[in-house]
């Protein structure tokens, strides 16, 4: 899947029997591309959007990530999200058989990551195909004077069209 709100960047997800929603995926809104992963859960209805909560993400028995995800809403369920520019952190979800996420010493998710390896595969093939077609798209046309006045379109079927 590719969202535009991100700067057409693309992701992966899946949901668990618990209800947990796992999103995987690429954030080129900010000065350089980051991934990052989301885990929500309807259950969570104490997570506050906007507040930042320390996690700990570990993929089978490997080094820990700590990392400081930050909440949020979105289709009325409550999100942990987390971003890095660290590459490493998808390789590894490629590679795991299973993730668990803590937060202060609790675990919060423990998921399968069943097909991960082939899901990232497709989010990769996915950005590339976004980047193939954007690099055929021609830029919007620049006016000769950036300083004329464009004249406003007006419809002939709108009466409140000033």
């Amino acid at each position: 899947m590719m969202d535009p709100t991100l700067g057409n960047a693309c992701y992966v997800s899946t949901i668990y029997e618990d209800g947990t929603v796992l999103r995987l995926g690429f954030n080129f809104t900010g000065s350089q591309g980051a991934i990052y992963i989301a885990l929500g859960n309807q259950n969570w209805k104490s997570l506050e959007p906007g507040k930042d909560y320390p996690v700990v993400i570990t993929f089978d028995r490997e080094t820990p990530w700590n990392a400081v995800a930050s909440g949020m809403e979105f289709s009325n369920i409550n999100w942990l999200t987390v971003h890095t520019t660290d590459m490493d952190f998808a390789a590894e979800f490629a590679r795991k058989h299973t993730m668990n996420a803590t937060f202060q010493g609790r675990s919060i998710a423990t998921l399968q990551l069943r097909g991960s390896a082939r899901a990232v595969s497709e989010m990769l093939n996915c950005q590339d195909a976004v980047k193939a077609y954007s690099s055929t798209q021609q830029p919007a046309p620049q006016p000769a004077d950036p300083f004329a006045v464009t004249p406003d379109v007006k419809s002939a079927t709108d009466p409140f069209a000033l």
